[in-house]
This record gives C-alpha cells, structure tokens and sequence, in this order.
C-alpha cells in the first residue's frame, strides 16, 4: 500500500491512539458527546469510504471491497442515527433506527468473508467443509453456552425488543463461527487480508460482550475504554484489509494442509459443554450446537480415514511404478522375482538395453528421450501375456519376467519384443529407429535367486551388443570368463559400493618453486585383479554409461579434498579430468556447481581438464559448456595438447585457462635429436602466454628437463621429477624445493 491510502490510515491510526488515550485518561467516568458519538460516528465513516474507494478503484476482484465497504458503512450510520437518538442524554427506544443498521453489518460483513474465502482456497474437499464446520459449530456452541444466558436476563421490554436484543449475540455467534472456520480451511500460512478481517470481526465481538456486560450492570473502567474503542477499532482494521496486497513469498506458492488446532479446540469444547450440561443448567441452543459439532467432529473423522487408506493404496502403487512409464520399477521387479522364484517353478529373466537411445537423447534433448520411453512400454506389453511383467529399471534398461517359461519360450518373446522396434517412433514430428539387445537368464539352471538372475542375464545383454545380435541366451563358460563384461558388471558394484580412490600428482611453480597445484587420479583396486588400469576401465564405464556417475565420484572426492587442505591454510588448486560424455552433459555444469557450493569450495581452485578430441567431437556444446563452467569462476584446461589435432582457430574461440602440453612435447628433449623439438616447445609456450593461459608441462621425469622448461617461460610441471601419483596423506606440501631434489632419481 502506497500513496494517499497510506498517508490516510496513519492519520486514522493516529486518531484512534489518540481517543484511547483519552478514554484511559477518562477513567470511563466521563462522557463527551461530540467526541465519542459524533467523533467515533465520523471517524468510522472515513473507514468505510476508505473500503469503498478501493472497490470503486479496482477493475477486478472490487466486489469484496464493495460489499465489505457497504457492511463497514451500514455500522458507521447505525452509530451517527444511535448519536442523534442520544441527544440530551435521551434513551433511544428498542428497537430503533440505529439498531436496523447496526443488525444490516452482519449478513453483508458474512457476504463478504464467504467471498474472500472462496477467492483464497482453491477447492473445497469435504474435509475442508468439516475442518470448518467442526470449528464453527464448536465456537457458535460456545458463545451461546455463556452469551445467551446473560442477553436473556438482561432483556426486557415487548417481543420486538427480546428480539433486537437477542439479534446481536445471534449475529456475533454465527460472525465467530464464520471466522474460526475459515481459519480452520485456510492453509498453513493464511493471507494478510484474512487475518486483518478476522482481527476486525473479533474487535467486534469483543465490543459487543463488553457492551452486554455493561447493559447487565456489570460496568468497570476497562469494560467502558474496551467499549468505547472495540468498534471504531474493529472497522478500521476491517477496511484496512482491502487494501493489503497479496503475498508471494516462496512459501506461499506451495500448498499445504489446513491446519488441526482449531477444529480439534472446538471438538474438545463442545464435548465439554456435553458433560457440564450433564450436571448443571446449559442453554439447549448451547446443547444442540454441541452435539452438531461431535457429529461433524465423527464424519470428520470417517473422511480422514478413508483418505488415509486411499493415500497408504496410492504410496504402495507409486513405489512400484516407474512415474515415466507407468511400468513397473526395480522394487516391483525384486518383489515379483521374489514370490515367483518362492514357488519353486521355471521361470525367465529377460533383460533389455536400448541401442542408440544416447544419440537421440543428445540430437533431440532428454524431453524426446522420455517420449520415447513413454511409448515404448505399450508396445512391449503387446508381446507379453497375462502374468508376464515388464519393468523399467532404470535409463533405458528395461526387463521383463515370464514365470514358467523355458528357453524356448523365452526366446520365442526376445524375439517379438525384439520385432517391437521394426516400427518407428513418432517424436513431435520426427521418426527415428531405436533397437534393443535382450540377454536371457533362466531360474533355477543359471540363477536360484533375483539378483543372480539379474547378473546372468545382464552378462548374456552385454555379450548381444558387442556381438550385434538381438537376443542372447546366458551361457557360463563364456559369460562368466568374459572378463570385459565381468568387468562392467563389477563396475557397477564398485561404484555402488564407493570402492575407488584417488591419488595426487603435485604440480610445481617453476618461479617460485611452490606447489600450488595437484592433479586427481582415479584408482581402482579391484578385489580379484588387483590396481585395474584407468585406461582399461574408463572406456567401459564410457560405454556402459556410468561417466557421470563416476566422474561425479571423482568430483565429490576431489573437491573434498582440496577444500580439507585450504582449511589447513594450503592454497592448492585442483584438477580434474573430464570425459566427452560429461562436457556434452546437459546437467554437468549443475553437479560442479553444487558440489562447490556444498564444500565451500571457491570455483577458483577447481580446474577441468578437457582433451582436443573431446572438444572436437561437438565443437559447439564444447564451447558452450566451457563459457557456463569460465561464467562461474571454474578454470579449464587443454589436456595432452598436442596429442591431437586442434587448430588454433578453435582454441580462440575457447574460454580456456590453461595449456597443458602432452608428453610427446616434453620426451624428446632429453634425446639426441631434440633440435626441432625445443623451438616447437619455445613456440608453444609463447603461444599460451599469447593467449593469456597458464603453461603446464606434464611428465617431466628428470632435473635437466626440469631446467629447461623453466628457461623456456613454462609454468608449471608435473611428473615423476616431482612427484609419483600418492595418496592425500603422502602428498608432500611442505617444501617443494626439497621434494624435487629427493624424488630426482628414476621411478
């Protein structure tokens, strides 16, 4: 709220601090006619005409300021007409034109909470309608439990003033009840407008008990100070609401469930008045609105219980199901197996890889990649029969199940999956051909349990696809002695599992002689071979699609790594090598960001090291990632530059950090015929500083090669004249001068 509104409900506010002074000062044994009749009568009037005005101001959502401002306005004149009727001290009769208006607040004030109400809740289920029944019902019940009675006694007169009388605590019973329930539908956090409506209608309420207190003979100096400003309060806050904008903080954007404290309050009340009943005079207007509640209370209470099994049914069913396909998922999967194999009969395990679903997940985005998988389920389902199941375990693996099957049966349906994918898929216009190769395990000749039947036929899979057919049968003299497809499975394992480590390989400052920087090495130490290669594994896990995972291992490690030893006061960087799978990663940018942020780690200190070939694949996403990795402060370096082919027109166009020049630049200057070899090496480094990269020679293994380097402007060097690749704990980051010198002898 801005401007003139604001300027004015200060000033209101302003006025109304300034009469409760007043009446404190008073004592309440004092009565100004001109201030409290008059003065409170206008004062409320400009609090209607400020409701109005917003209605009149709105092109939309005017009619809650409108109906709300003419309900605000009904009271203001009941108060100016009940003045003029006071003059000289003279008792207005009752009923009176004052108490026609003053009655006319209450069915548009109702009007106009239902409207607001409707607009803030987006539906209402059932049990929102009970949630506020149960609190409504309770708060009437209460109310005429200890209103009622003392109206009834304090009212005299003819049946038309009975009436009137009677009119007002009617009216603030059902006003309450109105407000408890919407605050008992409205979720967790309710809108500003709400509250100040409900405040409002409290105020009122409050005036109006304070006033019978009053009329019974019970007057006190707070009863008359809390009478005097309840209601000028009251339609001042009421109008004020209109005028409050919105909320849209985060929190409320989301929905969430209305709140328990209210309806279980009123629940909790009307029982009460049950049993005080039982032994001591209560209203039976109290009585019946008591019972109402309890019964709403029981239905209430029916609702939540056949929401809850419908939501335990629900959960079951969704973890189960695969949420893209609507097939089955990996715990529908093991629990299937589980039963089946239970039995004791034959069954078969078909296990299902895609072909090619990479390359059109990277040619039409992961969007096309899930419509595919979308319709891809009903088509399999049609060459399966009742009883068969078909899962999506994950990616684009997918197996199906046929308890009691055979070979023969089981490949009879590899075979009519397998004719599945003769057809086309439909991607938004677009047909594109996918295949499958299924690998085939049968219970109990190759497995007598779930995950040994996985195993199996996950070994005859792998063996389809590097033989290029579509269907194989696991055999265990060839699967099981396939130490490339053992290999991947047991890929599988170690990364689950977390069985890698990293080394450290230092890379010295040649200027300064400092270690600033070391290079992360992936180890695998396998149980049954011992250290496995990276260059053994890494193309397998390339080819099974694990990079991002293992490459994400690495990252976590690394990044864990480098921050422990800058905690430690040790401004050491760290490089990593990147695959091409992970630089073409629509989601990698996001990983190294996140983990960065999670270690507190300063993007500065992390370097990717990218080879040629890999920026060569798809020049243009290669760019593209490595301006999203420059944007946020991570370095990136040409890796076994050299080695390749780039040209320098490509490596303009790179964001890149740091040169790192290949092992075949730096050998052949300790042969014989290095002449050729050390201007090329001069050049290249001028070239990178040119460009305004930081030089790195790697695999420098002796001193004078060391000396060389430095006199040619290199630097920084890594190798085996440093250091070999050693665990965190032997990395030396002491005095580097010193590391040179006792690891100079040959490895």
């Amino acid at each position: 709220m801005r401007g003139w509104p604001f300027a004015a409900y200060w000033l209101l506010g302003l006025v109304l601090a300034a009469y409760f002074v007043s009446l404190v000062a008073r004592g309440g044994d004092q009565n100004w006619p001109a201030v409290d009749n008059y003065g409170v009568a206008a004062f409320e009037l400009a609090a209607s005409v400020l409701c109005l005005a917003r209605g009149l101001g709105r092109r939309s959502a005017r009619t809650v300021p409108l109906v709300l401002g003419a309900a605000l306005l009904s009271w203001s004149v009941g108060d100016l007409l009940l003045a003029a009727e006071s003059v000289g001290g003279a008792k207005p009769p009752v009923p009176s034109w004052a108490d026609l208006f003053y009655l006319g607040f209450y069915p548009l004030t109702y009007l106009a909470l239902t409207l607001l109400l409707r607009s803030q809740l987006k539906r209402f289920s059932a049990a929102t309608w009970l949630d506020g029944a149960v609190a409504g019902l309770g708060a009437a019940a209460v109310c005429a439990a200890f209103a009622f009675a003392a109206v009834l006694r304090s009212t005299g007169g003819g049946a038309a003033a009975v009436a009137t009388n009677l009119a007002y605590p009617i009216g603030d019973a059902l006003l309450l009840a109105l407000i408890v329930a919407g605050s008992a539908t409205l979720p967790g956090r309710r809108r500003a407008s709400w509250v100040l409506l409900a405040a409002g209608c409290a105020l009122n309420v409050i005036g109006d008990t304070f006033n019978l207190f009053q009329a019974s003979g019970h007057t006190v100096a707070v009863g008359n100070v809390v009478n005097g400003v309840a209601w000028p309060a009251a339609i001042l806050v009421m109008s004020l609401a209109v005028w409050v904008h919105p909320s849209d903080r985060g929190g409320d954007r989301v929905e969430t469930a209305p709140g328990f404290a209210l309806p279980a309050l009123a629940a909790l009340a009307a029982l009460t008045i049950l049993c005080y009943g039982s032994f001591s005079p209560v209203s039976r207007v109290a009585l019946g609105l008591a019972a109402a509640t309890l019964m709403a209370a029981g239905g209430r209470s029916i609702v939540s219980l056949r929401s809850l099994r419908l939501l335990t049914e629900e959960r079951r069913r969704q973890a189960v199901t695969d949420a893209l396909t609507g097939l089955g998922n990996r715990r529908q999967l093991n629990d299937f197996l589980e039963g089946a194999l239970a039995t004791g009969g034959t069954l078969a395990f078909l296990f299902i890889d895609l072909n090619r679903f990479k390359e059109i997940n990277d040619a039409f985005g992961h969007p096309a990649g899930d419509q595919l998988l979308r319709q891809l389920g009903p088509r399999l389902q049609t060459a399966l029969e009742d009883g068969d199941l078909l899962v999506r375990i994950g990616g684009d693996e997918l197996a199906a199940v046929l308890p009691g099957a055979d070979g023969d049966r089981a490949a009879a349906v590899a075979a009519r999956l397998t004719a599945c994918f003769d057809e086309p898929f439909a991607l938004d216009g677009v047909s594109v051909r996918v295949g499958a190769s299924i690998g085939i395990a049968l219970s109990p000749l190759h497995a007598g349990d779930g995950a040994g039947l996985v195993r199996c036929a996950d070994a005859a899979m792998y063996r389809a696809k590097l033989t290029a057919v579509p269907s194989a049968i696991y055999e265990p003299d060839v699967d099981d002695t396939g130490d490339r497809l053992l290999l991947v499975e047991e890929l599988h394992e170690a990364l689950a599992e977390d069985r890698f480590v990293l080394h450290y390989q230092p890379q010295v400052e040649l200027s300064t002689s400092e270690t600033l920087g070391v290079e992360a090495l992936i180890r695998w130490f396998h149980p049954r071979l011992g250290s496995v290669s990276p260059l053994d594994f890494l193309p397998l896990a390339e080819q099974a699609g694990l990079m991002r995972a293992l490459t994400t291992t690495v990252l976590e490690k690394a990044i864990t790594q480098c921050a422990t030893w800058r905690a430690q006061g040790h401004p050491i960087t760290m490089s990593v090598n990147i695959s091409v799978s992970n630089l073409l990663d629509e989601g990698f940018t996001d990983i190294v960001r996140q983990l960065l942020r999670h270690h507190r780690l300063a993007p500065q200190a992390l370097t990717l090291e990218i080879t040629e070939t890999t920026i060569i694949s798809d020049f243009e996403r290669s760019k593209a990632v490595i301006d999203e990795l420059h944007a946020i402060g991570v370095g990136v370096s040409i890796d076994d530059f050299g080695a390749g082919f780039t040209s320098l027109a490509y490596l303009s166009g790179l964001a890149i950090d740091e040169l790192k020049l290949d092992r075949t630049f730096i050998t052949p200057l300790a042969s014989a015929g290095s002449e050729r070899a050390l201007p090329l090496l001069r050049a290249t480094i001028a070239l990178g500083h040119a460009m305004g990269m930081c030089v790195v020679a790697e695999g420098v293994e002796d001193l004078p090669t060391l000396e060389l380097l430095g006199r040619l402007g290199c630097d920084r060097v890594q190798g085996y004249v440093i250091s070999r690749p050693v665990p965190s704990g032997q990395v030396s980051l002491g005095s580097p001068r010193s590391a040179v010198t006792t690891t100079a002898a040959p490895a």
